[in-house]
């Protein structure tokens, strides 16, 4: 078994700042990614897009990397980003396909049970659609998680005291896909 966690984002570009103590996605996703990999080391790595590469070319080359390692699943990490102090929302991204959907229900509703925020659901995007690219550049089943919104003061405070509980919903939710699809 494989489990790719991609960070998004990278070191220069990092997303969205939390406004409870201004750590962007990449900083933030970065712990997240560390905590997932802790679960299972040998089942799971961590891949980071390079900085300084234009956006399609970071993508292109961090899923490649995904498929030369052989991975089952890739999940990237990232958190929602609004002005709105009061929005909020577990969101789960997919390409729409059977794996990535099947995938994205695994890992989408135990966040949500982490997370205890807004069902914003899971929304398929297209290749050309804003993240479309990262849930279609590689071999394997690949989704964007998105449980909560980094300008909403509660859930980055639930984020935090819960982010062991979040990391092992994100691992439990691609361990079982990964299983169920190896039963098949």
């Amino acid at each position: 078994m494989k489990i790719a966690i991609v960070i998004g984002h990278n070191a220069r570009a990092q997303g969205a700042v939390r406004i409870t103590d201004g750590q962007p996605e990449f900083q933030w996703n970065s712990h997240l990614a560390e905590l997932i990999q802790e679960i299972d080391p040998a089942s799971v790595r961590v891949f980071r897009r390079v900085a300084g590469v234009v956006y399609s070319k970071q993508i292109d080359q961090v899923y490649r990397e995904v498929d030369e390692w052989g991975a089952n699943v890739s999940i990237e990490l990232h958190f929602n980003g609004s002005h709105d102090p009061s929005a909020e929302g577990c969101l789960t991204l997919s390409s729409g396909t059977a794996g990535s959907m099947a995938l994205a229900r695994e890992v989408h509703h135990r966040m949500l049970a982490v997370m205890q925020n807004e069902d914003d659901g899971i929304q398929v995007r297209g290749r050309r659609a804003r993240g479309g690219r990262s849930l279609w550049a590689g071999a394997a089943p690949a989704i964007m998680a998105e449980p909560f919104f980094g300008g909403n003061a509660r859930f980055c405070h639930v984020a935090d005291a819960r982010k062991d509980e979040l990391a092992e919903a994100i691992y439990d939710g691609a361990h079982a896909f990964v299983m169920e699809r190896a039963e098949a």
